[in-house]
């Protein structure tokens, strides 16, 4: 599926990504748990070593506005840290998640150390790009959406099966509808409709993607 281009961990190699998480301490936690909050002083990172979570912000009406959702390998809160800012948006995982708390201190000198300023820039410019593409989503209808994001997770956590690909990572409809900025209703006459179409099945918290293709067309 696809490369994690945007996440630090990718980019490095094995001897520093063994030097980095020595510098941190093992975490474990439940799911339905908030890890990092928006507003809160940026300390430390999470590298996720298994589990997935979700990466949200307030809007103004105070709802809950769904910005991404990532898994193994991500590193959450560098953003922060970086930049010498508070959180940008909360963490709350959706499984059961392990990872590597790296305090802030450990990761500037250990990107010092390493001259990894470059790879700092590379991950940001990914991150941005991501950014201009979810401004485009949002001129599209809920179906295209919904078409659009489901593409997104088929690719980052996506497992296939003959034809199928079936997203390993635990999404309600609730969460559906926080991300692409729409109401439940409108995500679940959405989802009818792929169902209908023979796009896609569903079952408790998982989505089965069976014409990867079909779905891509319906984005254009």
């Amino acid at each position: 599926m696809a490369s994690k281009a945007h996440s630090i961990v990718e980019l490095l190699q094995e001897n520093q990504r063994r030097t980095l998480y020595a510098r941190g301490v093992e975490v474990h936690f439940p799911e339905g748990q908030a890890i990092f909050w928006e507003g809160q002083p940026s300390r430390s990172v999470l590298v996720i070593e298994r589990g997935h979570i979700k990466v949200t912000q307030r809007a103004a009406d105070d709802a809950e506005v769904i910005l991404a959702v990532r898994g193994p390998g991500e590193v959450m809160g560098d953003e922060g840290v970086l930049m010498g800012e508070v959180r940008s948006a909360t963490v709350t995982t959706i499984t059961e998640v392990s990872g590597v708390d790296i305090a802030a201190d450990a990761l500037l000198s250990f990107i010092e150390e390493e001259r990894l300023w470059p790879v700092m820039y590379k991950a940001a410019v990914w991150r941005r790009r991501e950014a201009d593409q979810q401004a485009i989503l949002a001129r599209l209808g809920v179906k295209s959406r919904l078409a659009r994001w489901l593409l997104e997770l088929a690719a980052e956590f996506g497992t296939l099966k003959g034809d199928d690909c079936v997203l390993d990572v635990p999404i309600s409809q609730h969460d559906l509808a926080n991300r692409i900025g729409a109401s439940r209703d409108a995500v679940a006459i959405a989802l009818r409709q792929l169902r209908e179409q023979g796009l896609v099945s569903t079952g408790r918290r998982r989505i089965t993607v069976h014409d990867l293709d079909a779905l891509r067309r319906l984005t254009l």
